[in-house]
């Protein structure tokens, strides 16, 4: 049908003069990308995202691994790795023996609400030649708190901690540059209950930042995936959707990994 589709597209736009960059309505989104989308590539309010985040349209061609099932799953509980998927490892955490994911696992396909109430599909960040950086939080921690107020210029009281390095505040800048994606996903409300709409919601109005992908994860399928044992945690994933830095807690693993990629120093 993908493909069935694709050809249906491609002709219509020779029939109508459109190439791959023209963008009639000047919203961001190429006519081609909104014809594919189903929204309306001559209407600068019908967006495929409000929130104008990427729009990959051969996101389908993507392998996808899935979450997949237990026993033999990222997040699962094991004995030893050869329960775990390719690319995983059996690891001793706070609570057990879990599957977690090693670099070079492909990233589940995931999709999640965003702060505008748009389902976003993280796929969609494929193929973009930008490093995505992936946060996983909850809504009490008071370090998932710091962390998003300093990201979003609230206050500073992020770098009065002690979990606190002055390397990191670079990353503020390939955010605001657009140099990174950066997806925060929150699978807990404050009250620790599955995170909603509202949840995200309220996290944005709190916390606003226009280059920040908020995203509620209720069914906690990336926590399970990463499987955190602090938060925040921050994960690296490259564009092909391989995951380049898998950590169990912090921000200072992935960060130094990008600014190894980029060239940036710190």
């Amino acid at each position: 049908m993908d493909k069935i589709l694709l050809i249906l597209l491609s002709t219509i736009s020779l029939m109508l003069g459109i190439d791959n960059n023209t963008d009639s309505d000047a919203d961001g989104y190429p006519d081609i990308e909104e014809l594919k989308a189903g929204t309306d590539p001559n209407d600068g309010f019908s967006v495929i995202y409000q929130g104008f985040w990427p729009f990959n349209p051969d996101k389908e061609k993507i392998w996808d691994p899935g979450f997949g099932t237990c026993p033999e799953a990222n997040g699962c509980e094991c004995k030893s790795s050869a329960t775990c998927p390719k690319n995983s490892t059996c690891a001793q955490l706070n609570m057990g023996k879990y599957c977690i994911p090693s670099k070079g696992s492909r990233v589940p396909r995931f999709r999640g609400i965003d702060q505008f109430g748009d389902e976003f599909d993280l796929y969609d960040l494929a193929n973009s030649n930008k490093p995505i950086l992936i946060e996983i939080g909850t809504g009490w921690p008071q370090a998932c708190k710091d962390f998003s107020a300093w990201r979003s210029y609230i206050n500073d009281d992020a770098t009065t901690r002690k979990w606190w390095e002055n390397k990191f505040e670079g990353i503020r800048d390939l955010i605001d540059n657009g140099e990174v994606y950066w997806v925060h996903i929150i699978h807990l409300d404050e009250n620790k209950n599955p995170a909603t709409s509202e949840t995200i919601d309220s996290w944005y109005w709190n916390y606003p930042h226009d280059n920040v992908i908020l995203l509620a994860d209720p069914e906690a399928k990336m926590k399970k995936w990463i499987r955190p044992t602090g938060y925040p945690c921050v994960v690296l994933v490259d564009e092909n959707m391989d995951l380049q830095v898998h950590t169990l807690r912090g921000i200072e693993e992935a960060t130094d990994e990008v600014y190894k990629i980029l060239g940036k120093k710190h």
